[in-house]
């Protein structure tokens, strides 16, 4: 399998290995990418103003039709290498393609979605915002262990053969 088959294919087994460097790299450039852009629009901003921005606050300024992009372009690699790896388990994709899309979506909801939210009184959005984020981090820490240490199918299972090449034939077998 390429590079490019791991990073933007959703086909396929990705061993553990390859899943931690190439999240790692993904990461670093994302980090990258943002930072960047972020210096980009507070030297921008820093004729209007002459207090310079974190860079953690530029990131946290940017608007949405910039940040959206950007995450999304990042997150497809993700997704691609975590159905991979879930693949190498024997699992469906389906269960960290709904973990992404109930966080993002939470992210990007317009405001009169979360009207209702900001309508209650502080004391009872705190256990709402508690729930919320052990159920997250609950969900986060689960597909890490799982994605991250795990071991994958031996042999090959219905979504391909093992990319440890474990359980495949010897090229003698197939004249047999």
């Amino acid at each position: 399998m390429t590079l490019q088959d791991k990073l933007f294919g959703f086909r396929g087994r990705v061993r553990r290995k390859d899943w931690w460097w190439l999240n790692i790299l993904v990461g670093i450039a994302q980090i990258i990418t943002m930072f960047a852009l972020a210096s980009v629009v507070s030297i921008a901003n820093l004729g209007s103003s002459t207090t310079p921005v974190a860079p953690f606050e530029a990131v946290a300024a940017l608007p949405a039709y910039i940040l959206l992009p950007i995450q999304l372009a990042f997150l497809w690699p993700t997704l691609a290498l975590s159905t991979q790896r879930l693949r190498d388990r024997g699992w469906s994709a389906w269960p960290i393609v709904a973990y992404y899309v109930v966080i993002y979506g939470v992210d990007y909801l317009p405001e009169t979605a979360t009207s209702w939210f900001t309508g209650l009184a502080p004391g009872q959005q705190s256990p709402l915002l508690m729930a919320w984020g052990l159920l997250w981090i609950g969900m986060a820490l689960g597909f890490f262990v799982v994605l991250g240490f795990l071991d994958g199918t031996q042999g090959p299972n219905r979504y391909g053969p093992s990319p440890k090449g474990i359980g495949a034939q010897s090229p003698a077998a197939l004249f047999d």
